[in-house]
């Protein structure tokens, strides 16, 4: 589930699985309600299909939920398995007026993440077995050329969430369709990756951004801000969407 929800229309994301392995033929219905005031009010509902399209069945089912109001929310997730088998989870979460990471409309910020040609090896910035070749331009370089742009953040050795290195392959694989029109810059979560792992540190490029989950992606349009985002696992055809949204708009 999301931990950067607004008022307005959202992605809602939500995972589900049995004994730590993940469910992908699952039929899955989210309904919302608002608990601000401690007075629960049903708000919305939605099917969440699964989308897993390149991402090696680390996918994620996703409901389109629109939340009025800031504050405590609950989600009451209904999971009919393939065998028939129906269960309900109830999760609380909240809804913010503003979010801390940039949202959709804002300037994306001009960060000067490390390319190629500031470490010796682009194992130094990406923790990929093998590294990806999305490390030629900086955020501040590609807002400055006013590039249409991908930001995928992400660290494959070390993610806690287990989808960073399938998140970067779902990016990848819409590399060759897309690489004459969009910039893919992958911005590796930690610095200080080598030579020692252990003393791995936050990224400042994902302090400037105020991201603390990964991975996400970000699209950022011409004129520098950011088109969309998603935060978790995101498919590459849900990707493909957006980034075909962001072209078409110029």
């Amino acid at each position: 589930m999301g931990t950067q929800l607004v008022v307005g229309t959202d992605r809602f994301p939500v995972g589900v699985s049995d004994r730590n392995t993940p469910i992908t033929d699952a039929a899955v219905h989210v309904r919302v309600f608002s608990t601000t005031g401690g007075v629960v009010t049903l708000k919305g509902e939605a099917d969440a299909p699964y989308r897993g399209a390149g991402l090696g069945g680390h996918g994620l089912y996703v409901a389109e939920l629109h939340f009025d109001v800031a504050g405590l929310w609950q989600a009451q997730i209904t999971t009919r398995l393939a065998d028939g088998t129906r269960s309900t989870a109830d999760l609380q979460f909240g809804v913010r007026n503003v979010s801390e990471v940039p949202m959709v409309g804002q300037p994306a910020p001009p960060s000067h993440n490390p390319t190629v040609a500031d470490v010796p090896d682009v194992s130094y910035i990406d923790s990929g077995q093998p590294p990806d070749d999305m490390h030629a331009l900086s955020i501040a370089d590609a807002i400055a050329q006013h590039r249409p742009t991908l930001v995928v953040f992400a660290t494959p050795a070390f993610c806690t969430s287990a989808t960073c290195g399938p998140q970067v392959q779902a990016v990848q694989a819409l590399e060759p369709a897309y690489r004459d029109r969009l910039t893919f810059i992958h911005v590796e979560v930690y610095t200080n990756i080598r030579p020692d792992p252990a003393q791995r540190r936050l990224a400042p490029t994902m302090t400037q951004w105020h991201l603390q989950t990964e991975p996400w992606v970000f699209l950022i349009n011409r004129q520098g801000n950011i088109a969309a985002e998603f935060e978790g696992a995101a498919a590459t055809d849900e990707l493909q969407q957006a980034v075909d949204q962001l072209l078409t708009a110029g």
